[in-house]
């Protein structure tokens, strides 16, 4: 099976990083201070435990970590070739977030399907216990929207981007079967 690349997108500080981290198992020693992401990191790894139309199986992924700065964004058409889903990450303690998403999903989701994409309302560990708001606009209205807390949840994270990554994958099986089968009959003409 091919790899499957994804983007992790959203503001700076909303942590893309550690989620990243957190999904390919690629831990690494941190002083707990916030060091961005210069351009995109890409991160490899696989995913067992994923139902592809009925079966299990794993998934080799590429997991693209963009850079919430926007001074990287003449590199964005690049980062954007040939990637199969979107994770959108943002902080929803931080209001301005939900406005920044917009810009994200203008300029990479376009050529995507609404099912290709999955939204990470990502709690900081210091956040309050209660449940936040959730006020993303329109655009958002058909992804599902997700809140994760690696402190309080973490499994939950993983069930939820596994989850995501078994409808990615039979969406992307049954389009490439469907693709076949009208090539086929295509040649019956």
């Amino acid at each position: 099976m091919s790899k499957t690349k994804i983007l992790l997108l959203g503001p700076c500080e909303s942590g893309k990083s550690y989620i990243a981290n957190f999904l390919s198992e690629a831990f690494e020693a941190t002083s707990g201070n916030y060091r961005p992401t210069h351009g995109v990191r890409i991160l490899e790894f696989e995913v067992t435990g994923v139902t592809v139309n009925g079966r299990m199986t794993r998934s080799d992924i590429e997991l693209w970590d963009v850079s919430g700065d926007r001074r990287y964004e003449a590199c964005w058409p690049a980062v954007a070739k040939d990637s199969s889903a979107i994770v959108f990450v943002y902080n929803p303690d931080v209001r301005t977030h939900e406005r920044e998403l917009d810009s994200w999903h203008t300029h990479f989701a376009q050529d995507l399907r609404d099912t290709q994409c999955i939204v990470f309302a990502h709690q900081k560990p210091s956040a309050p216990a209660s449940k936040p708001d959730i006020y993303l606009s329109g655009a958002f209205s058909k992804i599902p929207t997700v809140i994760t807390n690696l402190e309080e949840d973490p499994d939950a994270v993983r069930i939820e981007f596994t989850n995501f990554l078994s409808r990615l994958l039979s969406a992307m099986s049954e389009k490439r079967e469907q693709e076949e089968i009208n090539i086929m009959n295509s040649r019956d003409l």
